[in-house]
């Protein structure tokens, strides 16, 4: 066989080296995937951890349920990162920066809090973490419904198809079409 450049016996040929060399790429591609995969879901776990183990460490119940819920969009975010990567792209600045930045703030909050003194300024720092974090879990769920942008066009165009599939076979008039969970497109 001139393509694999051997010489066949018996049976078929032997795949050519061109194509061992991409099935030997494709499986160290897909390898390389998996170990991201991995390290990304180590991260986010590490990440939670920490959100968790902050939120042990500072006292107070309505600061607690903030980091909670913090906490909760957190681990959506993640979820939602982990069963479609390809939604990457749209949390990189909420991974390199948001992301660190709320919890080195919590960080502060914790130390501010472990002083046991409640002076001018740790009372003002403290105050104003805790003003930030409302709007924190507010850009936290921003994050998430951004994250399902695609999704809600995807919808919209399949119910915009059908509303016009169905007019074009004299099953609807010119209405309005309600939709998916209140979606209304018109038209």
């Amino acid at each position: 066989d001139m393509r694999s450049e051997c010489l066949v016996i018996k049976g078929p040929a032997p795949a050519s080296k061109k194509a061992r060399q991409e099935a030997e790429a494709a499986a160290r591609a897909e390898e390389l995937a998996q170990e991201a995969a991995a390290q990304n879901m180590d991260e986010y776990e590490k990440i939670l951890k920490e959100l968790r183990d902050l939120n042990d460490k500072i006292p107070g119940e309505e600061m607690s349920a903030k980091i909670s819920r913090l906490e909760e969009l957190t681990a959506k975010i993640f979820k939602l990162a982990k069963e479609q990567p390809e939604k990457l792209g749209t949390m990189r600045k909420f991974m390199d920066y948001y992301l660190p930045t709320s919890l080195k703030l919590l960080a502060r909050y914790e130390k501010l809090d472990a002083q046991g003194v409640e002076g001018t300024n740790i009372s003002e720092s403290k105050k104003q973490i805790e003003q930030t974090m409302d709007t924190m879990i507010t850009a936290f769920e921003k994050q998430l419904d951004k994250m399902f942008l695609s999704e809600s066009i995807d919808i919209s165009a399949d119910i915009a198809a059908m509303q016009n599939l169905m007019r074009a076979d004299g099953l609807i008039e010119n209405k309005e079409f309600a939709g998916i969970d209140g979606i209304k497109v018109e038209k």
